[in-house]
């Protein structure tokens, strides 16, 4: 009896935190709560603190008392099971961070700074009511997930359905492959020939006016201007343009179609491989950023074909069996594709080769030396085939560096935003310092919290020696203003892991005409009607609750890092093998240029997401 008492008031309690939270995010504005101090006697004290008060607990709505009754009977409705095995770490550690991202996430919003936490001791108070309000709430949802996925593995010997048997077993590749293409055909007839970024033209001028730097992957440049100049020698511009989009359509849709493959030698529960192949369909991000020809594309494919090639060389190997041929050709080519059709993924790719090599001489070193030598060979080949293509190669063709700019974004905020803050405090020596780097007259004008493109631009290093003793000095002012160099990171990189990241990428049209690169690309007129339609659907779906939650930039992530944890206190260590790839885009997102709603930096860790429990469920199945 005692026990039934202290869980119902744990769970009143719980709640009654969850609602404070929520309320307070959607209906405070906190920005607006006076940040003076209150002098003048006791009772002006008093007056000051219930006039903060007020903008603390603003008039509800019966929307407000109709969420906080449906978040009370959450509540009380719902229990945790503890008998599953699983350490309750992995969901309390996702949970923190989730409450965290959110509370911190709701400041930057606001204000660009974590101000609204540390103004006063009231912020700081409603912070930790926020905080833990959001760490209980989430504990109770992470639970229900990660509780469902033993029922899940459990289950086993299930009879399909007719459809089931027809999509997912007798044509496990072709049938997804096929439901995707009929579901995303209006996205594509739509846009036909296919929709375009500005970094699309950039690459096509780079290629025309034989002008190749490695601030866009070459890789991507010549293929993509390649297939422009075979479309126009068979008909036009407009054809080539399109058969871009076939090419890049045809290796994303193989990436998705691999992993229903895969997950009928796992056994998979159809109704995980049904709501897989639903996100991938109904999701409106997927065929919206799919149908605009973009580098980020061919590069998510590759990255979707690794973390799944990773995963069954974790599987086999746990089997005792290697890599046949077949998987080690796609390995290769994988790695190849990730490093080479955007600069960045020369990271996923060392990292997991690396934590490949670790695995498996600690598996199979002195078991099987024949085995371990095929696969250290394997992840070896792709790593010294990409360094001697971007060391060698590339600049024996002429291509020029652009210079390390673009990996030093989250240093030159930190100076940017110490200049603007603390520019009182920089000596001329210091000045000089960083003018030899950057534009330190204009730095604090050109500094933008959210995106560092104003201040990487200015970048103009001419030695080495420059460089060094930027560092230096960037150092010291880091051990100086910790705080200012940690705000200018998570103002920068917030976004990543907040709710507020939804997509808003609704590209119709090519936006390429001759004036540019004299390759004129026509989109039918009578088309204009379809895209119009299209268009207000993709924004229609991208409100629709559950649904936009897979186009999230901050639920993605949420989603990414609980699956790392439950695959932690699972004791299933060795699948953090196939995530290293995710989490390693993950740690890229954050060194990016920029959140600001750019979601392509985001979009091989979103298109990896419809596998993420298919990938639970089978490590639950294995044996430790």
């Amino acid at each position: 009896m005692k026990k039934i008492w202290n869980t119902t008031t744990k769970n009143w309690v719980c709640g009654i935190l969850a609602c404070m939270a929520l309320m307070i995010t959607i209906n405070a504005d906190l920005s607006s709560i006076s940040a003076e101090a209150a002098q003048g006697g006791f009772f002006n004290v008093l007056a000051m603190t219930i006039k903060k008060l007020e903008y603390v607990l603003p008039v509800f709505t019966y929307r407000d008392g109709l969420l906080a009754l449906l978040v009370l009977f959450f509540f009380q409705k719902t229990t945790i099971r503890q008998e599953s095995g699983i350490s309750p770490w992995s969901v309390r550690i996702p949970a923190g961070f989730t409450a965290f991202f959110l509370v911190f996430g709701y400041s930057f919003y606001y204000t660009n700074s974590w101000n609204l936490i540390i103004m006063d001791k009231l912020h700081l108070f409603l912070a930790a009511v926020m905080m833990v309000g959001y760490y209980a709430l989430f504990v109770r949802i992470f639970h229900l997930v990660v509780d469902k996925l033993p029922i899940l593995a459990a289950a086993c010997g299930e009879r399909p359905g007719k459809w089931s048997e027809l999509v997912f077993e007798r044509h496990a590749f072709w049938g997804p492959f096929l439901v995707i293409l009929i579901c995303w055909m209006p996205y594509i007839l739509a846009k036909f020939p296919a929709a375009s970024m500005p970094e699309t033209l950039a690459e096509m001028r780079q290629f025309y006016w034989n002008d190749i730097n490695n601030y866009y992957p070459p890789m991507h440049t010549i293929l993509l201007s390649l297939v422009m100049q075979l479309g126009n020698a068979v008909h036009s511009y407009t054809l080539g343009f399109f058969l871009n989009l076939v090419l890049q359509l045809g290796m994303l849709l193989s990436a998705f179609a691999y992993g229903f493959t895969l997950m009928r030698r796992w056994q998979t529960p159809y109704k995980l491989r049904w709501a897989a192949l639903a996100i991938i369909c109904i999701v409106e991000f997927f065929p919206m950023e799919s149908t605009v020809v973009e580098k980020d594309i061919p590069y998510a494919a590759c990255v979707i074909f690794l973390v799944l090639l990773l995963y069954e060389l974790v599987r086999q190997m746990h089997k005792g069996n290697g890599m046949n041929r077949v998987q080690m050709a796609g390995y290769v080519l994988a790695c190849i594709g990730t490093a080479g059709f955007r600069n960045e993924g020369i990271y996923l790719v060392l990292v997991s080769g690396i934590a490949v090599t670790f695995y498996v001489m600690r598996t199979w070193w002195k078991e099987d030396r024949r085995k371990c030598g095929r696969v250290l060979l394997t992840v070896l080949l792709p790593i010294l085939l990409v360094l001697f293509y971007q060391k060698g190669l590339l600049p024996a063709c002429g291509v020029a560096d652009n210079g390390p700019k673009e990996a030093l974004s989250i240093p030159f905020q930190q100076t940017a935003r110490y200049v603007r803050d603390y520019g009182y405090e920089i000596s001329e020596e210091d000045a000089e310092i960083i003018s030899r780097v950057l534009d330190y007259e204009n730095l604090a004008e050109k500094y933008d919290p959210i995106t560092s493109d104003p201040v990487k631009y200015t970048y103009h290093a001419e030695t080495t020696e420059d460089l060094t003793a930027y560092f230096g000095l960037w150092f010291r002012q880091l051990l100086k203003h910790p705080g200012s160099a940690v705000e200018a990171t998570m103002n920068n990189a917030y976004g990543w892991f907040y709710q507020e990241g939804y997509a808003q990428n609704y590209m119709m049209t090519s936006k390429i005409d001759g004036q540019d690169v004299r390759w004129e690309i026509n989109q039918p007129a009578k088309l204009a009607g379809v895209r119009q339609v299209m268009e207000r659907v993709a924004k229609w779906l991208s409100r629709v609750p559950v649904v936009n939650w897979f186009e999230n930039a901050g639920i993605v992530s949420w989603f990414t890092i609980l699956l790392t944890a439950f695959l932690i206190g699972a004791g299933r260590k060795r699948y953090l093998l196939p995530m290293a790839p995710v989490l390693t885009a993950l740690m890229v997102c954050i060194a990016a240029p920029t959140f600001n709603y750019q979601m392509r930096y985001i979009m091989p860790i979103m298109f990896c997401v419809p596998f993420y429990a298919a990938m639970a469920v089978q490590a639950l199945r294995e044996k430790l």
